[in-house]
């Protein structure tokens, strides 16, 4: 078992949260369930020591795509919770599916060794007040999602009720989509979210 990871919220102070935020003003927010794929089989096949280290590798990315009023919160020995605030439910699908890409599409050096390792995560996704009218109903509506995610086939977010989700395209060049990519796995932050960074930097810039 491995040690508190540092910057992560235990699952009671997580709920407390939850609850403050359903007491507080914010209108809505989005709680995502996050578990590793196939973790045992990971555990089984490197060994414990790895297993600690992928857990380790997850909750760091997972800490790098969230902003300051988001909150993570490690539930179980190989699952999360993530908390975006603000966000409805389109929203917050779209933030967890860049996260999931960014973990599927990479591999990572993990526990010194030499060959880099394959991760998956799956996740479930709920929204308050859209899923549900307090913290318990909220969890458990994401871990409903997040068990269809699993029987589907893994690797996948599902969100606990039917959303049309609306995909935009942008165009940029092979080179710039080179160096996002570099820059996206040395910072563990998503593409995506070094692409909002630099648009709200643009606006700062721009409102002046």
């Amino acid at each position: 078992m491995i040690e508190k990871i540092a910057g992560i919220l235990d699952k009671e102070t997580f709920i407390n949260l939850l609850d403050e935020k359903i007491n507080s003003e914010d209108n809505t927010f989005t709680l995502a369930t996050i578990d590793i794929d196939n973790f045992e089989a990971v555990n089984s096949y490197y060994g414990e020591v790895v297993g600690d280290e992928v857990i380790k590798k997850i909750a760091s990315i997972l800490k790098q795509n969230i902003k300051d009023k988001d909150a993570l919160c490690r539930s179980n020995k190989d699952e999360f919770n993530l908390l975006f605030s603000n966000t409805t439910s389109d929203t917050g699908y779209i933030m967890m599916e860049e996260i999931r890409r960014h973990i599927d599409e990479n591999t990572f050096h993990i526990g010194g060794r030499k060959k880099e390792i394959s991760i998956k995560i799956s996740a479930g996704i709920s929204n308050y007040p859209k899923d549900a009218k307090n913290a318990v109903e909220l969890i458990r509506a994401a871990d409903s999602a997040l068990f269809r995610a699993k029987r589907e086939g893994k690797n996948k977010v599902c969100v606990a009720a039917s959303e049309n989700m609306v995909q935009k395209s942008n165009y940029f060049t092979k080179t710039q989509l080179e160096r996002l990519a570099e820059l996206s796995k040395k910072t563990e932050k998503t593409e995506a979210f070094l692409m909002r960074e630099a648009l709200d930097d643009l606006f700062e810039k721009y409102s002046k």
